[in-house]
């Protein structure tokens, strides 16, 4: 499943110059083995292998599809796919989940159960396909009485089983490398394994954050965490201000995340629109992010680990403006003061 798509996506000699841009050339190049009688790129060839692999594995990817400096363009772009556009579990699947995890719950601040009719509410709304789906899980639209629409998170199934399974294979790998000794001119330096790098912590704390990211109650807080920073609602920086969704914390389990539905367009999907207007607005959400990312980094050290273009929406507000947004929060980082201080310090000296 995984080494066939991949293996072939290696194109015949005469298919592909060795010229200038041959990497780039390679990837958009296609090649038999798409739809029924059609092609498809080696770029999305290697896609659809990663995504086979799974979560564990296309984490790696999706940090790649935001980086088209670091891997040729139509290899980054085919990558940014595997973001918000999986391939998505059954929904009846998903909608057995959220009654199993909801009906019956004492998500309440005084530990009471949902309401019955909430509950079926929320069911009997659930779009019938996700609106998205990435690794972890994917996303419905819903309503709820007296909140309005919400967005729906259901977790993949099994997908736990998945990763720790992945997280043994990578270690084992991780400690082999690890273990291997250095070449005689390494040794002549004073090294003495063949990767100095510290393989087996690095993958552990990679995993760790893996599973950070599948507890949905750990990202309702997160999230919470970052409203109370940031949110134009009730944000308590005076310097920024963006959209954060509401969370409603008595709809969310470790498996299903319950919040405000934020209408917006992706960053991925702004395009370049040569229009004045456009043009301002693209610069007013540019200004938006840099002060955002500049006050996550430096001032309070709460940082959105995954602020990749997928989980940034461009939002069109009631009077015309336009304001960023974010989703995502299954991992926050913690950027220490000393390293805060160390950054800004710097910062001044350049």
């Amino acid at each position: 499943d995984v080494a066939v798509p991949a293996l072939s996506s290696v194109p015949a000699r005469d298919e592909i110059s060795t010229g200038a841009g041959r990497w780039e050339e390679f990837w958009s190049a296609t090649t038999r083995g798409g739809p029924p009688g059609g092609r498809v790129t080696n770029a999305a060839r290697l896609s659809s292998a990663v995504e086979r692999l799974g979560p564990t594995f296309v984490k790696f990817a999706q940090a790649l599809g935001s980086r088209p400096d670091v891997v040729p363009p139509s290899l980054s772009a085919a990558f940014a796919r595997l973001q918000d556009d999986m391939e998505p579990f059954d929904s009846d699947a998903a909608r057995d989940i959220v009654l199993e995890e909801l009906m019956g719950y004492g998500g309440g601040a005084d530990g009471s159960t949902l309401p019955l009719g909430d509950v079926e509410a929320l069911l009997s709304n659930l779009t019938e396909e996700p609106v998205a789906a990435a690794s972890v899980g994917q996303v419905y639209r819903s309503s709820l009485p007296g909140r309005g629409d919400v967005a729906v998170k259901v977790q993949r199934p099994g997908i736990r089983d998945v990763v720790a399974r992945d997280a043994e294979l990578l270690l084992g790998v991780a400690r082999f490398l690890e273990g291997l000794p250095a070449l005689p001119g390494q040794r002549e330096e004073g090294q003495t394994r063949l990767i100095s790098t510290e393989l087996v912590s690095t993958t552990g704390e990679f995993v760790s954050r893996i599973f950070e990211e599948m507890d949905y109650t750990n990202e309702a807080n997160n999230c919470q965490l970052f409203a109370e920073l940031y949110s134009e609602h009730a944000g308590n920086s005076t310097d920024v201000s963006v959209v954060v969704p509401r969370i409603y914390p008595e709809y969310c389990t470790e498996n299903v995340l319950v919040m405000e539905w934020i209408d917006g367009k992706k960053l991925t999907d702004v395009g370049s629109d040569d229009e004045d207007e456009a043009v301002a607005e693209n610069l007013e959400l540019i200004r938006q992010s840099i002060d955002s990312t500049l006050s996550q980094l430096l001032v309070t050290g709460v940082m959105h680990a995954d602020p990749h273009a997928g989980n940034l929406l461009k939002i069109r507000r009631d009077d015309g403006s336009v304001a960023l947004g974010y989703l995502d929060f299954g991992i926050l980082s913690t950027i220490p003061e000393r390293v805060r201080d160390g950054l800004t310090c710097a910062v001044a000296l350049q």
